[in-house]
């Protein structure tokens, strides 16, 4: 029962630190503020949100193109096929053969996947591709004016 116990105040003994921690460095910051040895110069500028260095355009809900979406997934693809290859990298000697061909098809698989997106343009970002405007209600369509 005592070691029992034990493990729990290793779990409370961090989490005091985890809470310590920020809370000491946030005090540190805003007393520094107030005694001056840290500047405070606020600033329009600096309130604006960070996009990648460019002008922010539009509300807080605009819709995002498709082109980010399919760089983050295949960002994820590839970094979970690192995550899986890595512990296999570590054991590799102790794994055997036939743990090299699973992870030698694996990386087929992969590099398929690659090809084949790379193929079709998921690699592109090409800024210079036509918006498509939703049709409007007052355009001319020939079979109303037909009637």
């Amino acid at each position: 029962m005592d070691n029992y116990l034990r493990q729990y105040g290793f779990i409370f003994i961090l989490t005091g630190v985890a809470i310590a921690v920020p809370v000491t460095v946030l005090l540190i910051s805003f007393l520094g503020t107030k005694i001056g040895a840290r500047p405070y110069r606020p600033n329009p500028v600096k309130y604006d949100p960070y996009e990648c260095g460019m002008e922010t355009v539009g509300g807080n809900w605009e819709r995002f193109n498709v082109r980010y979406y399919r760089y983050g997934l295949l960002f994820l693809l590839f970094d979970v096929e690192v995550v899986f290859l890595f512990p296999w990298a570590t054991q590799a000697g102790v794994l055997g053969w036939g743990a090299f061909f699973a992870v030698l098809f694996f990386m087929a698989v992969m590099v398929i996947g690659w090809a084949y997106e790379w193929k079709r343009g998921g690699m592109e970002w090409d800024e210079s591709m036509p918006v498509q405007e939703p049709a409007s209600a007052d355009a001319e369509d020939p079979a109303l004016l037909a009637a």
